[in-house]
């Protein structure tokens, strides 16, 4: 990984639908950053560490519960570089609905206007 590039971290519950999906499609939007996915469940299959928040320079959350819980659990200082993508927790993984809400939210959270994934 280059030392300029940005590093992103999606959040959902579960990093089973929507932070895995968010990732992917900035990966597909040829994004030049780093991007990778967590959940704020223990249960979750990539569990959202100390580490991982600190490292990233942006942190998209789908709901407001995830902001809370990395503030709460990692400490204030993180916050500015949290961005609430405020989508709900009723989608699978790739869904076309989830696709569409995601892609303008990614561009404009992550500064990727010019890019076209496809929308």
């Amino acid at each position: 990984m280059r030392a300029d590039m940005k590093k992103v971290l999606m959040v959902c519950t579960g990093n089973k639908d929507r932070s895995p999906t968010a990732a992917m499609l900035v990966a597909e939007m040829c994004a030049p950053m780093w991007v990778t996915s967590a959940g704020t469940e223990p249960w979750s299959r990539n569990p959202v560490t100390r580490e991982l928040v600190e490292e990233a320079d942006v942190i998209c959350v789908m709901e407001d519960a995830h902001r809370r819980h990395i503030i709460e659990k990692y400490g204030a200082s993180h916050a500015p570089k949290v961005i609430v993508l405020e989508i709900p927790d009723n989608y699978i993984c790739w869904e076309a609905e989830l696709v569409h809400l995601l892609k303008p939210k990614l561009r404009a959270a992550l500064g990727l206007s010019g890019a076209r994934g496809g929308q």
